[in-house]
């Protein structure tokens, strides 16, 4: 007896993917090699239900059996399996173990293999401006430094100024913690991002996400001291101002990092070394009025943080004095940095902050500025994510408009590196594409590396690299090269799959010219503005070139045609003059080739509806006969043919 389901195929699932509440769903199961007694399929739904199927014959000589679901009025996940009974058996048929979409498996007992469905609010729109962007992600310190000399007025504690730009970093001890200090300085400021704005427009950018921006003790200033003011290094809210301003008149948004679920134990909140007044801040005053937003224990000293350093204590979320302050009354934080040039948010660890807290977050920011967006930090599948046992609901239309796409950055990295296959990658990605809502899928933020990972080069060279280095061996480690020969093409590609992904591609400062570096510090330094790859920069602006002026590469329909071994075929499409929004756009076809074998691939490729296409990066000509074309794909080359 054969039995078969296919979640990302309309012939058994339609609609495809995510869907509103209330659509109907029709679901079908093909059963072959006997007539059974009963077909029906197991829904959860928050309570059991079972839904009898109908059967019809196929010219096959087996039976697709189908029915129609209507999906739940409340926004949620909605789980499913077969159940065949035949031959006086009793068969499961769901989704693999594996957890990935697509074609399932047949068990003789009822397993925790349910399918999944999102279902989301009927009303959920992430900006549309957002979802045809390029981003560039920022770490100010490291990126550039105006020509004015480098003040730091009204800093507190102990800092270090670097006096050259190209000088290694620092490995001081926390003067008052455990673990490194991260207070030396390169001198990068607001000032010097606008100076370089001609730069990134230039490339391509039309969105900067900087990293945290307000006053800190550290340099990375995930430790906030004060939410209401511009870090003194960087310089001035006038600065801010002004860079925003300058962005717009180029064409780029500004995306700032809210770093909500602990602040600085040296901030004007919490104050444990006094360098806000001797007796003010919760840790110094039990009568202090922000005592109530940090956890303590029995002894009223000792306090929870953020993964144990305890220089990050941990808020309460939910405290109503913390929400006005950050997100409710007429001047909370997040209000005011977009009144004053911000155009969204990124949220720094997501998977601490509470649904409810979000929730509250979303709707002031909208209510603010309904055309912000707003960027959670998940590492996972967001759509079914587990954090602290509870199901999150990030995407189903009243929490975050997207998320950080690691998934994506995971499986591009393993495909390259030769980890995986292309079937797996294939059946990776169209997992993440079948759970998100299309809002949500096209907003997500496409990375392939972070301040919070490896460089993209330094992974993709595939060197070994000994844990056991001093800091100074790994502050100096570099590719060889002949692994640095092969990490390049490999960035190439990498980047190549960016850009044409669906999403919003995503660029670590430093990453077009070839910044190596190992985990974090070693990834944060400063951008060698003097050593550059020029050929790698050229490939990343006629990347960039080529999305922004694709519309399919932007709010196309995304199909897989071909994936084996190390090549893939995607194609890009619009049709009808409408994306996949029912917004206007230019019709289009982009069929998208990858192959990252150090050898030339033939490939068969069979496409309707289109007769020629033109490669945009080498020129080649392919032609389709009977929808049919045959192409040679070099050696880590890549490429993608337009239609016309």
């Amino acid at each position: 007896m054969r039995i078969y389901h296919n979640s990302q195929d309309k012939e058994y699932r339609k609609p495809f993917g995510a869907v509103k509440c209330q659509d109907t769903v029709t679901l079908s199961v093909y059963v072959e090699g006997c007539v059974p007694e009963r077909v029906v399929i197991r829904l959860w739904q928050g309570e059991e239900i079972f839904i009898p199927m109908d059967g019809k014959a196929q010219n096959s000589g087996g039976m697709i059996f189908s029915a129609d679901v209507t999906m739940p009025k409340i926004p949620g996940l909605v789980w499913y399996y077969f159940i065949i009974d035949a031959d006086g058996r009793r068969y499961y048929y769901g989704r693999n173990r594996d957890g990935r979409g697509g074609e399932g498996v047949l068990f003789d007992f009822d397993a925790d293999s349910s399918y999944q469905i999102t279902v989301y609010d009927r009303d959920f729109r992430t900006p549309d401006w957002f979802k045809k962007s390029v981003m560039y992600q920022i770490f100010p310190d490291r990126f550039f430094k105006s020509e004015e000399k480098c003040e730091i007025q009204g800093k507190t504690g102990e800092y270090t100024i670097h006096e050259d730009w190209y000088e290694p970093i620092f490995f001081d001890k926390h003067p008052f913690e455990n673990g490194p200090a991260c207070n030396d300085f390169f001198g990068g400021n607001l000032k010097g991002i606008a100076e370089k704005l001609p730069y990134l427009k230039e490339l391509g950018i039309s969105v900067l996400y900087l990293n945290p921006i307000f006053e800190a003790f550290s340099n990375h200033r995930y430790d906030t001291g004060d939410y209401s003011r511009i870090d003194p290094i960087l310089v001035t809210e006038e600065d801010f101002k002004n860079l925003c301003q300058k962005c717009e008149e180029s064409g780029i948004k500004v995306i700032l990092d809210g770093v909500f679920s602990h602040t600085g134990s040296d901030s004007v909140y919490f104050n444990k070394y006094g360098n806000y007044g001797e007796n003010s801040g919760a840790y110094r005053d039990c009568g202090s009025v922000y005592r109530g937003w940090y956890q303590w224990n029995d002894d009223g000293k000792n306090y929870n943080s953020w993964w144990g350093c305890s220089n990050l204590p941990n808020v309460n979320e939910t405290e109503p004095t913390y929400i006005d302050y950050i997100l409710r009354s007429d001047d909370a934080i997040i209000k005011k940095w977009l009144r004053l040039g911000g155009s969204g948010w990124r949220l720094d660890v997501a998977d601490e902050l509470p649904d409810e807290f979000i929730k509250i977050l979303r709707s002031q920011v909208k209510g603010e500025n309904p055309d912000a967006v707003i960027i959670g930090e998940v590492w996972e599948d967001a759509s079914n994510k587990e954090s602290y046992g509870v199901r999150r609901e990030y995407l189903l239309g009243d929490e975050l408009d997207s998320v950080m796409n690691y998934p994506f950055k995971d499986n591009v990295l393993a495909f390259l590196k030769g980890e995986i296959d292309g079937e797996d990658f294939a059946k990776n990605i169209m997992t993440i594409i079948e759970n998100y809502p299309f809002e949500a899928l096209y907003s997500a933020m496409n990375i392939l590396g972070t301040h919070d990972t490896m460089r993209v080069k330094t992974v993709l060279g595939g060197q070994y690299i000994n844990d056991g280095m001093s800091r100074e061996e790994k502050q100096n480690f570099k590719l060889d090269a002949k692994n640095e020969t092969v990490a390049i093409k490999r960035v190439m590609l990498a980047a190549f799959l960016q850009m044409t992904f669906v999403g919003v591609p995503c660029i670590y400062y430093g990453d077009e010219i070839g910044m190596q570096g190992l985990s974090d510090p070693f990834n944060r330094m400063p951008y060698t503005w003097r050593c550059v790859d020029v050929e790698l920069l050229d490939h990343y602006k006629k990347l960039l070139s080529l999305r922004n002026n694709l519309d399919c590469l932007k709010t196309g329909e995304f199909k897989m045609i071909y994936s084996y071994g190390g090549v893939l075929v995607f194609e890009r499409m619009i049709k009808d003059g409408m994306d996949v929004f029912g917004n206007p756009a230019e019709n289009g076809i982009a069929l998208c080739v990858v192959n990252r074998n150090p050898y030339a691939e033939r490939v068969e490729i069979k496409l309707q509806g289109i007769d020629r296409a033109k490669g945009q990066l080498c020129g080649e000509e392919i032609v389709f006969k009977d929808g049919i074309a045959e192409l040679t794909v070099p050696a880590f080359g890549a490429e993608v043919y337009v239609q016309w």
